[in-house]
């Protein structure tokens, strides 16, 4: 580096400590400190200058870009914690409700009890739409049982009553 240069750091050096240097010249300053190799009588005031450039207003591109990541990174952290907390609210509910719909219940399977509601869920409806469906058997065979005897009471004639109620019995 040439004297001249060194002698022009070295008054706005000066100038800085009284207070009267620009933003630019500030600047100059900060990047001449920050370079590898400084002169040996300037070194002295490489920390002090590093300090002050740590304080501007700007920020390094690399502070900035892990300043953005870390709020990505907390964004994606408070994501992952809604998500996670609407699933067990979900799961939650779900347990409320077959506690609502089949507490109690329980299923003997190879001679041990099972009463998890969430493991025998599907075994319970299964009984449930067979149980649906019987009754709708029954519904329909009592139907047809009455309308048999309304038949059969319209009959007047007691033989012919008798004669075709064993028809319909065979």
């Amino acid at each position: 580096m040439n004297e001249r240069k060194i002698k022009e750091i070295e008054r706005l050096i000066g100038k800085f400590f009284d207070g009267e240097t620009t933003l630019r010249e500030e600047q100059r300053l900060y990047e001449f400190f920050a370079r590898r190799s400084v002169p040996a009588r300037l070194q002295g005031y490489r920390e002090v200058f590093a300090g002050f450039a740590s304080m501007q207003a700007g920020e390094p591109r690399r502070l900035k870009l892990r300043r953005v990541l870390m709020r990505v990174a907390a964004a994606a952290a408070v994501a992952l914690i809604v998500v996670s907390a609407v699933v067990a609210y979900a799961g939650y509910r779900e347990d409320r409700h077959l506690a609502r719909l089949y507490g109690g219940s329980y299923v003997i399977e190879n001679g041990h009890r099972i009463d998890d509601l969430s493991e025998i869920k599907d075994d319970i409806e299964k009984a449930l739409d067979d149980a649906g469906r019987i009754e709708r058997r029954i519904s329909s065979a009592n139907v047809a049982d009455n309308a048999e005897q309304e038949v059969l009471n319209s009959i007047d004639d007691p033989s012919e009553r008798r004669r075709i109620s064993e028809m319909l019995n065979d």
